[in-house]
């Protein structure tokens, strides 16, 4: 699945943050995206799902323009979100949770595997009683178990163990593989110039610099921009 942006503008109450940011991904291609806090990161991601409406500029799905779908119809589209802020239902429990992201009884367990042994066997729990980053594994692999195309991964690993860091990167790699496409915000680093097939570098709301991983001088160009 192709998504191409073009100079996207999206903001929180009539503030502008992103401003006429442009990318594409290819099918079955990583695009990591990069910056410091208040770069406009999370707002990208955001806008691509839905969940901000874009001011100006365009989205293409497979050439289709999707700018002014709801969330919902980008879903059906085939794009799935998983973002920084936790989005489950806290007083419902993990196996209600499932169910109403669309996994029947059956297969609760798969989903839940998807990390070892840190979410099997929780269906029951109530989701607001795990801990922060049990919460992101499941969102997580809500987003990886769906039959989505296109995965919007916002921050996947922030508050993991190494030990599960380590399994998110060898799923997301699973995904690329079998031809799904990724847009991923990422602090992680080395994680991302493992995983990623491109870099856009964000800075205020605007694209500072792009890179493919073939790019020698890439790492040291990403580091600089992420100094603090």
């Amino acid at each position: 699945m192709r998504l191409e942006a073009h100079g996207l503008r999206s903001g929180y109450g009539g503030v502008p943050v992103l401003h006429g940011v442009s990318f594409r991904i290819g099918s079955g291609e990583v695009v990591a995206v990069v910056g410091r806090n208040g770069a406009g990161k999370t707002t990208l991601v955001k806008t691509v799902a839905g969940v901000l409406r874009a001011t100006a500029g365009e989205l293409l799905l497979d050439g289709t323009e999707i700018t002014r779908l709801p969330p919902s119809g980008r879903v059906r589209a085939g794009l799935r979100a998983a973002f920084q802020e936790r989005s489950l239902f806290g007083q419902l429990s993990v196996g209600d949770n499932l169910r109403l992201n669309g996994f029947p009884p059956e297969r609760h367990e798969a989903v839940l595997a998807l990390f070892g042994e840190s979410l099997a066997g929780r269906a029951a729990q109530r989701a607001g009683t795990l801990s922060g980053g049990e919460q992101k594994m499941l969102t997580a692999a809500l987003a990886l178990s769906s039959s989505a195309s296109l995965l919007i991964m916002d921050e996947p690993t922030e508050g993991l163990q190494p030990s599960n860091v380590e399994l998110l990167g060898h799923e997301l790699h699973s995904a690329r593989e079998s031809g799904r496409s990724v847009l991923l915000v990422e602090q992680h680093l080395s994680l991302a110039m493992r995983l990623a097939d491109r870099f856009i570098v964000l800075s205020k709301g605007e694209v500072i610099d792009a890179g493919t991983k073939d790019d020698a001088e890439l790492t040291g160009r990403l580091v600089q921009h992420l100094a603090i």
